[in-house]
């Protein structure tokens, strides 16, 4: 028997291999190969996976090992792995590990790859059939492509029949997984949908958990086969969103919304992470847009009214909180909502009836403990009993930023303590937490202008002057600290400043006449009073009243001016507490007492005024 050469051998059983794998091959695959349509390998038939070069019991997991130039038809190898170069090379494409697709144009799978209902869309008129004769393939991809639709577009029409499919495939599974709420893990990440697919899970079920890791390599890995696949970057969006990643969320969500701005759903998606991000305003313009689209839309209704709120266009918002009342009047936490809405708008009686509805269902949550306690400090004028609501929500909220700062507010306002803390130790535990905190920073001030300490109050207060946007009422603190501490020139410039700005406000005024007493200016000063009394409110007419005294020539003249301040407004502390000195010096301290107890009701825990009383006391007694 003649031994052939190596290389004519090696040829040979080549030819041998492609020959008899064709007899065993189906009638389809032979038709393809007849008719020069079969594009790949032997790895693309279903059910194989045969790498060439590597012995045939090897496992399927086998590699491609890679011709060395060095090997030569004389070189001292295994003949299995050496490769005629007179062979015709089969090309395996990168984008596709296998191809059960093998016969389905490229254009058509990158278009159910896109994943928008425009692009599956195409997709499915490209694969349509007048006859209905469709290769297992084609009815998987038409069955993936209605499946897709079904849970990533809802609101979308599925406008073609799908089909029956004889026997499951990794393709089928994953879409009848996901519905069920299961990522499918035994696709075998073959190609982009077998990758893909499982995550569809993170639209039908929140629960779950276990199989983020999973799902993060497996959509990493199809956004590096398709990179431009609106679905893979909305799932990943989701998939983030869930590991509170909320950066690479909105990554996400921002790139499948600029490729896809007409769909709800990942317009929506966007907007919500628009929305978590303080970006308000473009929140809103999206919500609103897709609105009027979808009317009856829950989610929609929602985020409109919350952005709109946000934006503080309460009229608006409470519009949109009504549409969603009137779907679902049941709905507690919107009902809350709208009694938040109309405390904003000062609208007090009904967001009181509607805070009482809310009580039915619960009384003890946070955003309903803070209503109310608005509600009863605000409307009802009753501190006390704001502060003892307040009180509840600490309890049961002690590291809450908005119930410490709403009681800090309780506090500074009623003089008391709350939960046992002052309103600087409450303001000092905001600050604890966000040191920038602008409201927290204000109370922390005037609780330390109240106890003197201007150098503390100073160095705060400095941070705040720093800042772009600087409320008026602390630029009248500031200049309060700066008298206190004799900056003379400071005070003066942003007295000055704010006066010219603002003419008519109160505040203004008040800071601008301050600091021409401090500046000895007395005559520009009784000038400017006696301008401004005729047409001053109750609370500014105090004010100038007490200013006055300081100017007024004899006793009687500035205890005139006092009780006329006090006339204008009976709870001016300072026209109280000058009345106090003036009669202490004089030796009536029953009548200091008296003036001296009203200041120590409105601030019933400041110690100053707590040990000056005392004193009093000692002296009445003696």
């Amino acid at each position: 028997m003649s031994v052939l050469p190596k290389k004519r051998h090696a040829t040979f059983s080549f030819f041998i291999l492609i020959f008899s794998s064709f007899f065993i091959l189906s009638g389809e695959t032979a038709f393809a190969l007849k008719n020069n349509s079969y594009p790949h390998s032997l790895n693309d038939f279903p059910g194989y996976t045969l790498a060439w070069g590597s012995k045939s019991k090897k496992s399927k997991k086998t590699t491609e090992k890679p011709i060395s130039p060095s090997v030569t038809p004389d070189s001292e190898t295994d003949t299995d792995d050496y490769v005629d170069p007179s062979s015709i090379k089969l090309n395996v494409p990168n984008r596709y590990a296998t191809s059960f697709f093998r016969t389905i144009p490229d254009a058509l799978l990158k278009a159910i790859e896109i994943g928008t209902p425009d692009s599956i869309y195409e997709a499915v008129s490209m694969l349509k059939k007048a006859d209905g004769s469709y290769t297992e393939s084609e009815k998987t991809l038409l069955y993936v492509a209605a499946g897709i639709m079904r849970i990533v577009w809802p609101t979308e029409k599925i406008t073609w029949e799908i089909p029956e499919i004889i026997q499951d495939n990794a393709y089928v599974g994953a879409i009848n997984s996901a519905e069920k709420g299961v990522y499918d893990s035994s696709t075998g990440s073959m190609d982009f949908l077998t990758l893909v697919l499982p995550s569809l899970v993170l639209l039908t079920n929140n629960s779950r958990n276990d199989y983020y890791e999973d799902a993060k390599k497996a959509l990493a890995l199809a956004e590096k086969i398709n990179e431009n696949s609106v679905l893979v970057m909305y799932l990943s969006g989701h998939l983030f969103l869930r590991m509170k990643d909320n950066e690479n969320a909105m990554k996400y969500f921002e790139k499948a919304w600029e490729q896809s701005s007409e769909y709800l759903q990942t317009s929506y998606a966007y907007a919500q992470s628009l929305f978590s991000f303080g970006r308000f305003s473009e929140a809103a313009e999206i919500a609103l847009k897709f609105a009027a689209i979808y009317p009856k839309d829950m989610n929609l209704l929602k985020l409109c009214a919350k952005s709109l709120f946000s934006l503080k266009r309460y009229q608006d918002a409470e519009l949109y909180v009504a549409r969603v009342l009137q779907q679902n009047p049941a709905d507690s936490e919107y009902i809350l909502f709208r009694a938040k809405i109309l405390v904003e708008e000062g609208d007090f009686i009904k967001a009181s009836s509607l805070l009482d509805v809310y009580a039915r269902t619960d009384s003890t949550s946070r955003d309903y403990l803070l209503l109310r306690s608005r509600v009863l400090s605000e409307w009802n004028k009753n501190i006390r009993g704001a502060a003892d609501t307040i009180e509840k929500a600490l309890e049961r909220y002690p590291d809450d930023l908005q119930v410490l700062f709403m009681a800090a507010k309780l506090a500074a306002a009623s003089g008391e303590r709350i939960g046992g803390k002052t309103s600087g130790e409450l303001a000092s535990a905001i600050l604890v937490v966000d040191p920038e905190n602008a409201e927290a920073l204000e109370i922390s001030i005037k609780d330390l202008i109240e106890k003197r300490k201007w150098e503390q109050a100073y160095s705060i207060s400095t941070k705040i002057i720093g800042k772009e946007e600087v409320s008026l009422e602390s630029k009248y603190a500031h200049i309060s600290i700066c008298l206190a501490l004799n900056r003379m020139t400071e005070a003066s410039r942003m007295a000055k400043e704010i006066y010219e700005k603002f003419p008519n406000e109160e505040l203004a005024v008040q800071a601008y006449l301050e600091v021409l007493y401090s500046l000895g200016k007395y005559s520009d000063s009784l000038a400017l009073i006696e301008k401004l009394l005729p047409s001053a409110s109750s609370h500014l007419k105090s004010f100038l009243y007490y200013r006055r005294s300081f100017l007024a020539n004899g006793e009687q003249a500035v205890l005139s001016d006092l009780r006329s301040s006090l006339i204008a407004n009976s709870r001016n502390e300072d026209s109280l507490f000058r009345l106090y000195k003036i009669y202490f010096e004089k030796k009536d301290y029953r009548r200091a007492q008296y003036y001296l107890k009203q200041v120590v009701a409105l601030h019933p825990a400041n110690e100053e005024f707590l040990r000056l009383n005392r004193e009093l006391e000692v002296l009445i007694q003696q």
